[in-house]
């Protein structure tokens, strides 16, 4: 079945229709729990909740849209609510963040070179607050744009930015510390 003909069927309330979505998008969306959760089991719970949700609010997706996107941001608002639930959006660190030196739009994980490397930034993404640890899992991972990572996210860009910068200037201080 078609992913068209799948996204028909959904609306219309047909089980196989979102068996078909299930089967086709599970696994991204684990994908991007998992980097918001550092939890698997919190991760399954959120993509869990978010198909849950899906097939509630099936009647909201509008048919000429993409469903990854829309998709997407459930399993985001899920996983947030997850992390939130759990006290986990306290700042891993108070205080100002202190500027460092390269491009500001670079992407933090660009000197992975190694298993070792990957796992330390695997590392420092947990000891980011799970608000700032959605921000880079969805530039970074997922390619948004911050005008995308706004909207999905209900916040003002200019809100968004500051939060990207924060993390951005975390991740690199907390590589750089255990270089």
């Amino acid at each position: 079945m078609e992913e068209q003909e799948a996204i028909a069927r959904w609306r219309r309330g047909d089980p196989e229709g979102m068996a078909v979505l299930v089967r086709q998008y599970q696994q991204r969306a684990l994908r991007v729990a998992a980097l918001i959760l550092p939890d698997p089991m919190q991760a399954e719970d959120a993509v869990q909740a978010a198909f849950i949700r899906a097939w509630t609010y099936r009647k909201t997706f509008r048919p000429d849209s993409a469903f990854w996107p829309w998709f997407r941001q459930l399993v985001v608002h899920e996983a947030l609510r997850l992390a939130r639930r759990e006290g986990r959006e306290i700042p891993a660190e108070s205080g100002p963040v202190e500027e460092a030196g390269g491009d500001p739009d670079s992407d933090p994980s660009h000197h992975l070179d190694s298993q070792e490397t990957i796992q330390r930034l695997a590392q420092a993404l947990e000891r980011l607050s799970p608000t700032q640890r959605t921000i880079v899992v969805l530039r970074y991972y997922e390619g948004l744009s911050e005008e995308e990572i706004a909207r999905a996210l209900g916040c003002a860009v200019g809100t968004l930015k500051r939060h990207l910068h924060e993390a951005r200037q975390r991740l690199r201080r907390w590589l750089s510390d255990r270089a």
